[in-house]
């Protein structure tokens, strides 16, 4: 049986339990879904997915009964996406995206050139809530605060590749060709690219591989949709 609603329980799950849905997604299941009694929706958390069967359905309250366990969890692989804060909607694009793609944890980085260096975590992780929701997997990334590009260089203790226009960058694909390496993370830049300063930090660091993704020059959110796609997809290990 294949259930396309998903809803996310921060909560244990077990069968014949009795799930009470909250405001919001009582609301959901009865306003947008238009559920009716009888109707089966999963439920998961971080750990189980559960097929329920619907018993009440009001816009303010509904209830169901959990019926059989569907899957337990298959974790992703770690893979981290290192990016520079932009604008709202266009951070909330990468959340939103990259989570689908598969990315477990998000680490804002303040660089010389951000324009944009607070946002909402709790938003951006009802956002990841969603997406892993709409996308079949059960596990919700880390949103982590913000830190700057300096700590970041020197608490970085992975292997990750940084997406950057330099003369010192090789082509996305030949990294990945390499079965020896094991990529950790993903470094996006700000508008503008990374300054002088941070191209030269991340030549000089053995950590760091600076990566081309084509002749055109992609926007922020572009890149980090983009290098996380190929890293998950042509990976052996992804």
């Amino acid at each position: 049986m294949k259930i396309k609603n998903r809803i996310y329980l921060n909560k244990e799950i077990e069968k014949n339990q009795i799930i009470d849905f909250n405001t919001k997604h009582s609301h959901y299941l009865s306003s947008v879904l238009r559920s009716k009694v009888g109707d089966n929706v999963c439920v998961f958390n971080e750990i189980e997915e559960y097929i329920l069967e619907l018993t009440s359905v009001d816009r303010r309250k509904a209830s169901g009964t959990v019926l059989s366990k569907i899957q337990s969890i298959k974790k992703n692989y770690p893979l981290t996406l290192f990016f520079s804060p932009i604008k709202r909607a266009q951070t909330e694009i990468i959340i939103q995206k990259c989570t689908e793609i598969g990315i477990t944890k998000f680490q804002p980085v303040i660089m010389d050139r951000t324009q944009f260096k607070t946002f909402n975590i709790e938003r951006l992780k009802l956002i990841a809530i969603e997406a892993v929701e709409q996308s079949n997997q059960i596990s919700i990334p880390q949103i982590n605060v913000p830190i700057h590009f300096e700590d970041f260089i020197k608490k970085n203790n992975e292997y990750i590749i940084a997406c950057c226009i330099s003369e010192a960058a090789s082509k996305i694909s030949e990294v990945l060709s390499d079965e020896n390496l094991i990529i950790k993370g993903v470094l996006i830049g700000p508008e503008g690219d990374f300054s002088d300063k941070e191209i030269k930090l991340i030549e000089e660091n053995k950590l760091i591989t600076p990566i081309s993704l084509g002749n055109s020059v992609l926007k922020s959110e572009t890149a980090c949709i983009v290098a996380s796609s190929l890293i998950k997809e042509l990976s052996n290990y992804a």
